[in-house]
């Protein structure tokens, strides 16, 4: 991928109810999906499928994961522990580029352990606490450290990010019609077998996902 090529485009739904992640009752078989199809810089043939869902209501956005993986390791359980060390699925998006003042890594191991920061590239962030976070709740079918086969062929985990989370960080509203840039990946640094997967392609010559220049588009619908 260069800088010139096509971006990689998602549009997020608009939902009228609210609800919990790990609601049975949810959205989810309505809303398209875009899936991590490019492996990145290791060469060991492995590649597990994940789909990706997004919707949004008037409070909040929703993101579900659907990973192909029989085994996986959490470790890590504690509030920004470092979870990319794991069985790891993270979500960064620049919220408004045009500003110029950075992009949320949300980064959420196999039993939901998340790690979250805002700033400009991977050298200058500032971690983001419980206070911040308000309002963020997560379910996963994984309920806590595993190490090895977790009893299904796929996990699943789904969280909520209050939209006034993006108001207090960039000072600006989330509409219908809005255009954001984001990236998603599956990474496991430490796992039986290390991995660095991406929905936009990263084109670097080692794995670094802090780089916003490779963001594809998502869009609010309306």
């Amino acid at each position: 991928m260069t800088l010139s090529a096509p971006r990689r485009s998602y549009t997020i739904l608009p939902v009228d109810a609210e609800f919990l992640p790990g609601d049975a009752s949810g959205p989810w078989p309505g809303i398209p999906s875009l899936g991590i199809d490019h492996y990145l810089w290791l060469d060991n043939g492995y590649r597990p499928p994940v789909e990706i869902k997004l919707c949004y209501s008037r409070s909040s956005l929703h993101v579900r994961f659907r990973v192909g993986e029989r085994r996986v390791r959490v470790k890590y359980v504690k509030f920004q522990d470092p979870v990319y060390k794991d069985s790891c699925v993270e979500f960064f998006i620049d919220a408004f580029p045009e500003s110029r003042q950075g992009y949320v890594n949300f980064e959420t191991n196999a039993a939901g352990t998340l790690l979250a920061a805002f700033g400009p590239d991977r050298d200058n962030r500032k971690p983001l606490w419980p206070e911040d976070l308000s309002g963020f709740e997560v379910a996963s079918s994984i309920g806590g450290p595993c190490d090895g086969e977790h009893g299904g062929d796929t996990w699943t985990l789904e969280y909520k990010v209050p939209l006034v989370l993006f108001r207090k960080i960039y000072g600006q509203e989330i509409l219908p019609g809005h255009r954001a840039t984001a990236n998603f990946y599956k990474c496991g640094d430490e796992t039986e077998v290390p991995h660095f997967g991406a929905w936009s392609p990263v084109d670097t010559p080692s794995p670094d996902f802090h780089r916003p220049e490779f963001f594809g588009e998502v869009v609010f619908g309306q």
